[in-house]
């Protein structure tokens, strides 16, 4: 009998490691959160050093979020082509790095840029995350991950705030977008060393191994292993070989 592991998905109980992976999607959130906010918390700081004018310090906050919005448009697509997966390692590359830059900057205009770039990684990195928690949470409990999801961004922008208050007086703005960095950086290894790839992904594209890569999340999920991959034929009949 053929198989359908989406739909077992959709219908099993959730197991532990299912919320773990959207344990991991939570913290991806957390962190855009923080990366995203970051910049309204050290804006008074950047702006008493660099003399900005108001139109300068509104370029810095817009910067990210204009990046954002490009992040959401040009990259997420890409998921689809090199999985969502790879996709979320790409932009925590680009937020983390980007990130350490606006640390070492030494003017507004290469902050703005940088915060621009910043935004780029966020938003394709939202628009993973957010599809792999949904994906891996079954028809119940869906709803609820994807609240806990959104819950994750607020999380992160208000950890940048105390984050802000405990830092800047002592060691200085650039101190923040520093432990953003490394802190992103970090999400980066645990996210390589554990979040699976999109199963939809890997049964649609197959790409190579794509039956051992299921075959191991699903057995952390406690299901049946595949004995071969399934394929879309001629009007869209899943059939296997």
């Amino acid at each position: 009998m053929e198989r359908d592991v989406l739909s077992e998905i959709n219908h099993n109980n959730m197991s532990r490691y299912q919320w773990f992976i959207i344990l991991i999607c939570i913290c991806l959130n957390i962190i855009d959160g923080f990366d995203v906010m970051v910049m309204a918390f050290t804006a008074p700081s950047v702006s008493a050093e660099w003399s900005l004018s108001g139109a300068q310090i509104g370029l810095l906050l817009s910067s990210g979020l204009f990046g954002m919005a490009a992040g959401s448009i040009f990259l997420a697509p890409l998921a689809d082509k090199i999985g969502r997966r790879l996709l979320i390692l790409v932009c925590l590359v680009i937020a983390g790095l980007s990130m350490l830059g606006c640390a070492l900057v030494q003017s507004h205009g290469m902050l703005a840029a940088l915060r621009f770039i910043t935004g780029i990684g966020v938003g394709g990195i939202l628009a993973s995350s957010n599809v792999l928690a949904s994906e891996y949470a079954n028809a119940r409990w869906r709803s609820l991950a994807v609240s806990l999801m959104s819950t994750g961004y607020g999380i992160g922008a208000t950890l940048g705030g105390v984050l802000s208050l405990a830092l800047i007086e002592q060691l200085g703005w650039r101190s923040i977008f520093l432990a953003g960095g490394i802190t992103t950086i970090v999400m980066l290894l645990i996210s390589a060393w554990l979040l699976p790839e999109s199963l939809d992904y890997l049964l649609a594209k197959r790409p190579k191994q794509a039956l051992e890569r299921i075959n191991a999340t699903v057995n952390r999920m406690g299901l049946t292993a595949l004995k071969a991959l399934p394929y879309y034929g001629q009007n869209n009949q899943k059939k296997y070989r």
